[in-house]
């Protein structure tokens, strides 16, 4: 049974989530995942937090004007696993805005004694870019 806490926990992942890589803070990144979480946004997998903090810091590095905004985020718990859907988008605010890429998260989540974290995520762009 999917509870309000539940949601709570794994919708206030996808903004932590876009607030650490947006900010360059890689540990806030990774953090969201579990120690054997994996991130495919297109290239292959990364897996594990060291490999993902990394993706978030040097993203940020070459992109700081960077934003990401997650949407229309569907979640089905089952115990203490679950899975989710959203749209996201990304876009540049300097030095104009302009919107560079738009698709969908496929999300993996799993209960830990710290609480809810993405174990896989695939991100798929709506177009080839």
């Amino acid at each position: 049974m999917t509870t309000a806490d539940d949601l709570v926990h794994i919708r206030a992942l996808y903004d932590r989530y876009s607030h650490g890589i947006d900010t360059g803070d890689g540990e806030m990144f990774a953090g969201c995942f579990t120690d054997d979480g994996s991130l495919d946004t297109g290239g292959g997998p990364l897996i594990g937090r060291e490999a993902i903090a990394g993706f978030g810091t040097e993203t940020h590095a070459g992109l700081p004007a960077l934003r990401h905004q997650a949407n229309n985020i569907v979640v089905d718990v089952d115990g203490d696993t679950a899975t989710a859907a959203a749209f996201m988008s990304a876009y540049l605010v300097d030095p104009a805005f302009s919107v560079i890429v738009t698709g969908r998260y496929a999300d993996e989540f799993r209960r830990t004694t710290d609480g809810w974290r993405i174990s896989k995520r695939i991100f798929t762009a709506d177009a080839p870019g």
